[in-house]
């Protein structure tokens, strides 16, 4: 958020091009994409990365305002980002996504009010209502699924 001052004195809150930005890290491609695509569509602005130590590079320099993330990165254990964001801000809203156990996950984070675990494969109505539950976006609209699907996507390519 940016306070303006307004000639009254009274100050009027909007949200700047950076307060929309979102962290992506998914190291498969075409999840990366479709992320990209639809947090587009939702009105973010996400700055995508297929590795974890590029995106840790820019957690101290970009003002994300949520992150999605893959645990099972090639280059750096997901954890490691989890914990540099909440060193930040303990209440930053992260939303894991992950083929590990959910519970599991969740233990690793019990005092982060805000980070929420996304089994995969999910859908995107799925991943809307875990941004809405952060209060990244609104209440999604229902739509018919589309699963983010490593294995589909890839036929996808090759039809």
């Amino acid at each position: 958020m940016v306070c303006i001052k307004l000639g009254s004195g009274d100050e009027a809150m909007i949200k700047s091009e950076t307060a929309r930005s979102v962290l992506v890290v998914e190291d498969e491609g075409l999840v990366a994409l479709l992320l990209r695509e639809v947090l587009t569509d939702l009105g973010l602005k996400p700055h995508v990365f297929n590795e974890g130590v590029p995106a840790l590079a820019t957690i101290g320099t970009t003002p994300y305002t949520a992150a999605i993330l893959d645990l099972g990165l090639p280059d750096l254990d997901g954890d490691e980002i989890v914990k540099a964001l909440l060193a930040r801000d303990p209440a930053f809203p992260i939303v894991l996504t992950t083929g590990q156990d959910q519970q599991e996950v969740e233990s690793r984070f019990p005092n982060a009010s805000r980070v929420r675990v996304l089994a995969k494969p999910f859908d995107i109505g799925m991943l809307e209502n875990e941004l809405a539950l952060l209060g990244i976006v609104g209440k999604p609209n229902p739509q018919p699924a589309r699963r983010i699907e490593h294995a589909r996507a890839r036929e996808c390519l090759t039809a």
